[in-house]
């Protein structure tokens, strides 16, 4: 009998073992935390095994940290509302108008019409718009993976954004190189629960008594470094700091996050894809003039056709070339740790619903202490990087 994955921390939900299904005999569904898991039809399934060699989640070794060959750049767009648009400083909108130019696709996460998170094709800059910012949810793929083969087999240009773990998923379904493919990760640091974001929208809409019009998981209102989310409904608005909003300390506080997220084997340095996309946290100690409040884009050029990508991306940014001192970002290096109290908050969670939001979605005297007081201060003194290598390490 064929045996997909050990446990669930084993498995990413990238769908590439049911896209390979020669026979449709995978489908995903969601386990009891909303995640989604491949289930093999034993009735059709003919133990081909296709699905067990297309599984890309493997730890691999490296002998060196850095790949030498990885370059590192600053980016931000040159039009500031775009960048007030964007998680950051606008790289994505400058590679997918690259794409866009070309007649190509872009494929990338958006909100459908419940504000649930599925990737979905753009072929113009108005859906392409729609892909900006972060989604703070893991994505529902469905068949995309098909629909990027047959668009690259017919020669069109394609950029894939996503996950590390969902690029390596493509990449390994593709099963080989095509010239006209950019595959473009972030530096994920996890992937909430699909479940508890439902829940918690319904959970808002109830206590504003009004439906969601628009979300925005990084509103930049008060900048750059101090986003919030931000849910609009059709009479009044629900804002909160990244650092005060339940939902985002759950999220951060690694209690939602999906089981193979703490295990994560692209944590690393050495990327699947050929473009990396990430905050540029630090910049204000490296370039002054380059920092302002709407963000700076990292760019981490992994492949040769990154470098011609990056090489010919146009005229509407700014860009310096920078190095990997210059920033530091945790999950390059390191999972994301489980919290401790992840098994106790799903079963209070299971047990009182919507309760469990309000215990454990808000910070320790501790945790309130470090994030707006000790944290401002290393920001402010250049030391934020240094202390978070310290404790990472």
């Amino acid at each position: 009998m064929i045996h997909l994955y050990k446990g669930k921390g084993n498995c990413c939900g990238c769908t590439a073992c049911m896209n390979i299904c020669p026979y449709n005999s995978i489908t995903m569904k969601k386990d009891e935390e909303g995640f989604l898991y491949p289930v093999i039809d034993l009735n059709t399934c003919t133990q081909c095994g296709a699905c067990v060699k297309v599984c890309a989640f493997h730890k691999k070794e490296y002998e060196e940290k850095i790949p030498k060959d990885q370059e590192v750049f600053a980016l931000r767009h040159t039009d500031r509302k775009v960048r007030e648009k964007s998680s950051s400083g606008g790289a994505f909108t400058v590679i997918s108008d690259h794409i866009l130019n070309q007649g190509g696709a872009v494929y990338g996460a958006v909100f459908n019409e419940s504000f649930e998170v599925i990737h979905s094709k753009a072929w113009d800059r108005e859906r392409r718009n729609k892909m900006r910012g972060s989604k703070y949810v893991q994505s529902d793929l469905g068949n995309i993976f098909k629909e990027i083969k047959s668009e690259l087999e017919r020669g069109k240009p394609v950029l894939f954004t996503g996950t590390p773990c969902q690029n390596g998923g493509l990449k390994s379904y593709l099963g080989r190189e095509y010239p006209n493919l950019i595959l473009c990760d972030t530096a994920c640091h996890g992937v909430p629960s699909p479940k508890i974001w439902a829940d918690y929208k319904a959970y808002l809409e109830e206590k504003h008594q009004d439906k969601i019009k628009e979300i925005n998981f990084r509103n930049k209102d008060s900048g750059w470094q101090n986003s919030s989310l931000k849910v609009v409904f059709g009479k009044s608005e629900y804002k909160k700091d990244m650092q005060q909003d339940p939902y985002y300390i759950l999220f951060f506080s690694h209690l939602i996050i999906r089981p193979s997220c703490h295990q994560c084997v692209y944590a690393s340095y050495h990327r699947v894809t050929d473009i990396t996309l990430a905050d540029f946290w630090g910049i204000e100690n490296s370039s002054k003039t380059f920092s302002d409040d709407t963000g700076v884009s990292l760019v981490l050029v992994n492949t040769r056709k990154g470098k011609e990508l990056i090489g010919n991306i146009g005229k509407d940014s700014d860009m310096i070339k920078s190095s990997h001192s210059a920033f530091y970002q945790p999950i390059f290096e390191i999972p994301s740790k489980m919290s401790p109290k992840r098994q106790l908050f799903w079963s209070e969670y299971f047990a009182k619903g919507n309760k469990a939001f309000r215990k454990y979605g808000k910070l320790s005297t501790l945790q309130w202490i470090i994030k707006r007081i000790i944290v401002p201060v290393l920001k402010k003194t250049g030391l934020y990087n240094l202390a978070v290598k310290v404790f990472f390490k």
